[in-house]
């Protein structure tokens, strides 16, 4: 195995290339987790545009704070899930399948959390803005099916 690799701190095309190698880490669920982040940024996107147009909009205020956190936090999870898995891949115990298990847990914590103030503002969006809603939310289902998948295989090791 290399040394870890912060994806937080990647320009774009070396997160390409790292995915795209052959190395075990960084993988599906790194890229379901950037796919997460992306999703919360393009959700951010159109309620800091409404914001030009409302800012006074204490909730939409409040919707760019937690879209901010949420991708944050996804990217954070990128790496604790690349991590995660090449410690699954090195000792291939349960403790090491119970902590692939708890890295998708947070992640599908965050796809909820997502999903839920997307919902609270969708509303409120300006029109013009809708695109990046809808981008929004097939970035968050991708998110969603790769972190199933992935914790369905981790279950399946236990």
């Amino acid at each position: 195995m290399n040394a870890p690799v912060s994806i937080v701190t990647l320009r774009l095309e070396e997160l390409v290339a790292h995915i795209s190698s052959g190395q075990a880490s960084p993988g599906a669920g790194s890229a379901g987790a950037v796919a997460l982040a992306l999703a919360a940024a393009c959700a951010c996107k159109a309620v800091s545009v409404t914001l030009k147009h409302r800012p006074d909009d204490v909730e939409l205020q409040s919707a760019v704070a937690s879209f901010t956190k949420i991708a944050r936090g996804a990217l954070s999870d990128a790496d604790h899930d690349s991590q995660a898995f090449e410690e699954f891949i090195r000792q291939k115990d349960s403790a090491a399948v119970d902590r692939l298990v708890c890295e998708g847990e947070n992640v599908a914590r965050l796809i909820a959390a997502l999903g839920t103030a997307i919902d609270t503002i969708e509303a409120r969006v300006r029109p013009n803005m809708t695109g990046d809603l809808v981008a929004a939310r097939a970035l968050m289902s991708a998110a969603h099916r790769i972190q199933e998948r992935n914790e369905a295989e981790a279950r399946e090791a236990r």
